[in-house]
């Protein structure tokens, strides 16, 4: 993997030594990245946004899991999988980029409902305002999906003193700049999640904001290093709250 001349700095920075140089076989962890009906896309990229900053990313934040925690996790440990497919059921943790271009099918609808509801953990990243693109409310097109999904379930607004973010860091701050949008007002970066009955967190929303992208980005230098950083102690958090809640 040549994207991680960082790690060291990171290992000084984030205040958590290596627990092992040699990871075990079989990982207590994978990354599994969500492929899903969405709407139109080509008039903003050639690539489907499911899959944006794959597979850097997802390999970046395993090494991190790898590196910064006790969980026996091996280095290739990250997937894809189709929403529509029984297999979601394997893996407690889904990552979903680009959320705001759903356009799910009744079956990816019932999966995610079930999957939810089977105690299953959601990261939603890279999703933004409607002044970004000049499409619809990206949150808004999450919260009706939830809804249809997962109707007795509350969707809020997150603030610093949710277990989340002290599962492993303790993060002080959601303050911080996106890795892009900058430029316009309404981009500020929100934190929201779905509870379930028990005030278990069964999905986190980085909203105008794309975590996936520091992570994918961080080694090439091109995104404060700071907020780079923090991007890193929250999806350690995330993991961590996922695999204990």
């Amino acid at each position: 993997m040549k994207r991680f001349s960082a790690i060291l700095v990171f290992l000084i920075l984030l205040a958590r030594p290596a627990i092992s140089d040699k990871p075990p076989k079989d990982s207590e962890f994978v990354f599994a990245r969500v492929q899903f009906t969405e709407r139109e896309y080509r008039m903003y990229w050639k690539e489907a946004p499911w899959h944006h900053d794959y597979p850097y990313s997802d390999e970046f934040i395993v090494h991190m899991l790898s590196d910064l925690t006790n969980v026996h996790v091996s280095r290739d440990s990250y997937r894809i999988v189709q929403l529509d497919s029984p297999e979601i059921f394997n893996y407690p943790f889904l990552y979903f980029s680009e959320p705001g271009f759903m356009a799910l099918t009744d079956k990816e609808v019932s999966n995610l409902g079930e999957y939810i509801r089977r105690g299953g953990f959601i990261m939603a990243d890279d999703f933004r305002t409607a002044a970004f693109l000049g499409g619809p409310e990206e949150l808004e097109v999450l919260r009706y999906y939830l809804k249809r999904a997962v109707p007795e379930y509350e969707f809020v607004r997150l603030d610093v003193q949710h277990p989340v973010f002290h599962a492993f860091f303790d993060i002080d701050t959601l303050e911080m700049k996106p890795p892009y949008g900058e430029e316009i007002k309404e981009f500020v970066p929100q934190f929201w999640g779905l509870t379930d009955p028990h005030g278990n967190l069964r999905l986190i929303a980085n909203y105008n904001n794309d975590i996936g992208e520091f992570w994918q980005w961080v080694d090439e230098g091109s995104k404060p290093f700071h907020f780079a950083a923090l991007s890193v102690r929250m999806g350690i958090n995330y993991i961590i709250y996922s695999m204990t809640h």
